[in-house]
């Protein structure tokens, strides 16, 4: 992801400035913003952590994990089987393949950060997350013992569907798609000051007063998937989320990253 990169090398020389700095964009709009607070967030706690510190907080916690005996650039790789916090994060392979599957595989750190991500999807009664990849295995060439970062060292997620399920006079199953509901305008702000509301869809996705293939109003799809983006920044869960917002690559999926050793969030 050579856009990520771009933006940790501006971090790098914003530091320089001062801990609350901003480095700017191309367009003059801040990229990052540095934290003085940065070591009680979260996602620098979890990120700071040792492989016997990572895996002894999911025991702590109760979270069911599989380690994974080789998967290069993780610092602690571990598989997920049944999910964390009641939310099954998963590509959208059979079980039996997933199993296997070297996307569905996360480190540690990661973990625990969706397990705090999970506390915010049970609320909107989310209970699956389809993803395209978490770890993404590097190069044959890659050196052995070296750490890596994003999805090469297993710390990020690119999920695209959150699903609900209920169960009521009928089972019924509903989802918030990224690529239909996010109703994002690229370069605009995510959250807060200035990103204001998600329209609805139009016509093409039921209307802002219709109802889209999510089961759900499509305006009320849309405001209920940036609530989740937004509380999940809110609450300095992940160093990095990228959103349709950022670019055309990632105009179907979300970004959610754990990054060791800064000192910054990046939300676009």
């Amino acid at each position: 992801m050579p856009s990520a990169r771009h933006a940790v090398l501006a971090c790098a020389l914003a530091l320089a400035v001062g801990p609350l700095a901003t480095a700017p964009s191309a367009q003059g709009k801040p990229k990052v913003k540095f934290h003085q607070d940065w070591a009680r967030h979260p996602s620098a706690r979890y990120a700071a952590m040792s492989a016997e510190q990572c895996r002894a907080a999911l025991e702590r916690r109760k979270i069911a994990f599989e380690p994974v005996r080789r998967a290069p650039g993780v610092l602690a790789p571990v598989r997920l089987p049944q999910g964390v916090g009641g939310v099954l994060y998963r590509t959208a392979l059979p079980a039996h393949r997933r199993a296997t599957n070297p996307h569905d595989v996360f480190d540690c750190r990661l973990a625990l950060a969706l397990s705090d991500f999970s506390r915010i999807l049970r609320v909107h009664d989310v209970t699956e997350v389809l993803m395209y990849s978490a770890w993404r295995p590097p190069p044959a060439t890659w050196p052995e013992g070296k750490l890596a970062k994003r999805h090469p060292g297993g710390l990020a997620i690119d999920p695209y569907r959150f699903v609900k399920r209920r169960v009521g006079d009928a089972f019924a199953e509903e989802w918030l798609d990224v690529e239909r509901d996010f109703v994002g305008r690229r370069g605009a702000p995510v959250c807060g000051e200035g990103a204001g509301k998600p329209a609805g869809r139009g016509a093409a996705g039921g209307g802002a007063s219709g109802r889209g293939a999510s089961g759900l109003p499509a305006d009320a799809a849309a405001r209920e998937l940036r609530s989740i983006v937004c509380e999940a920044v809110d609450q300095h869960i992940f160093t990095s989320i990228l959103t349709p917002n950022y670019d055309r690559a990632h105009k179907n999926h979300l970004h959610l990253e754990v990054t060791p050793g800064v000192q910054w969030q990046l939300v676009r």
